[in-house]
């Protein structure tokens, strides 16, 4: 690494400095925490990003090279080693005294269907359980595979599945002015995600093991594929020198594609519901000039054409699927209700804004990417 790239990558990952003040150093967990919940909040949005950090070898040559990162390392091979594969035996009695005696609400609505617990515990492989808090570990893997199962046998945007999903992912259904912070500060971002009711145990397990409850619970999958008529975006920000975050640009690989599907979708919808100029009568004048705009400066770049709507950002689907008539004529038997359409897409945005511009993003982050995409993609019959 050289030394002009280790200054532009250090400087980067000042988010990383926050986490590792607050894991012990500097006894800087003993000035911002009472208890001993918000360092497992605070380890909780470390996970993902700082083992992926280790492992990439980027943590090493920080700390080689003066960073103060030996606490972090330290602190996280610690909290990792709680965690265990317990024999199959131990695993399913403590499913069994969870479901008896503290299931969620998103669990006691399958009661009826406990198989597929039975089947996730039988499969993971990696260690999962946190011998400290174990019925917060198997509760949390629990409410994984029941979001699975539930996204696999109930339509999308249901009224109980959306109520059930709240008690887990918290309630986003007003309009909400995001926090500057958040963006830049992962712990920020963590924290603003508890505010609205989101349950840190959910993703509070190593790297490995939370990686794994989603591939058996069947939200990660693979992502959709990409529509490249529907592509087109400014080059993002940083990103050569954000290279080493492979979770970062995973996400934002899989945003891209869920993006050029719903663009698809719509311009497929609005053009069988109001013809080829529905662009024009169907979209706010402010937002369409905006989309010619992005078109006008693609083409001076010699950039080839594609539909009008490939131009949309993230923050304009609602406000079209929503509009009275596009949602009376079109959208309400896909979504359901508009509360929902704009709770599903403000879950998603903060780690849309982050993967633009090549920001560290969190297990938190993943877990509504992936929750979410599938929601959406699955109620316009992309499977």
């Amino acid at each position: 690494m050289t030394e002009g790239k280790f200054k532009k990558l250090t400087a980067q990952l000042q988010p990383l400095v926050d986490i590792e003040r607050a894991l012990g150093g500097n006894n800087a967990l003993a000035r911002i925490a009472k208890d001993m919940e918000h360092q497992k909040n605070v380890l909780s949005a470390a996970y993902g990003p700082v083992e992926e950090l280790r492992r990439s070898g980027v943590l090493a040559a920080l700390t080689e090279q003066g960073g103060n990162f030996a606490e972090l390392q330290k602190q996280l091979a610690l909290s990792t080693d709680r965690f265990k594969l317990p024999e199959f035996k131990l695993a399913t009695e403590l499913m069994e005294a969870y479901r008896a005696d503290h299931a969620s609400e998103l669990v006691k609505h399958f009661k009826d269907h406990q198989d597929y617990l039975r089947r996730a515990t039988e499969a993971i492989r990696s260690p999962w359980l946190d011998m400290q808090a174990q019925m917060r570990s198997v509760g949390a893997f629990a409410d994984i595979q029941s979001m699975g199962f539930a996204l696999h046998n109930i339509p999308a945007f249901d009224d109980r599945l959306t109520e059930l999903l709240r008690l887990d992912l918290g309630d986003w259904q007003d309009r909400i002015n995001f926090p500057k912070k958040i963006f830049d500060d992962p712990l920020a971002r963590s924290a603003f995600y508890q505010e609205r009711g989101f349950d840190p145990a959910l993703t509070a397990f190593p790297t490995d093991a939370f990686g794994e409850s989603l591939d058996i619970a069947g939200l990660r999958g693979a992502p959709a594929p990409i529509i490249d008529a529907y592509d087109y975006e400014e080059v993002r920000e940083e990103d050569e020198q954000e290279a080493e975050f492979a979770r970062t640009n995973a996400a934002h690989g899989r945003l891209q594609r869920f993006e050029t599907q719903l663009r698809q979708f719509i311009d497929e919808q609005m053009t069988k519901a109001f013809g080829d100029q529905w662009i024009k009568h169907h979209v706010p004048g402010d937002m369409r000039k905006s989309w010619i705009d992005k078109r006008e400066r693609a083409r001076a770049n010699g950039e080839v054409d594609h539909p009008l709507i490939a131009y949309a950002d993230f923050s304009d689907y609602v406000p079209i699927i929503t509009q009275k008539n596009n949602w009376n004529e079109v959208f309400k038997p896909v979504f359901s209700r508009p509360t929902f359409v704009q709770e599903s897409f403000q879950r998603l945005y903060p780690i849309r804004i982050c993967t633009m511009h090549a920001r560290m993003i969190t297990q938190d982050d993943e877990l509504y990417l992936y929750v979410e995409t599938k929601r959406v993609l699955s109620a316009i019959g992309i499977e």
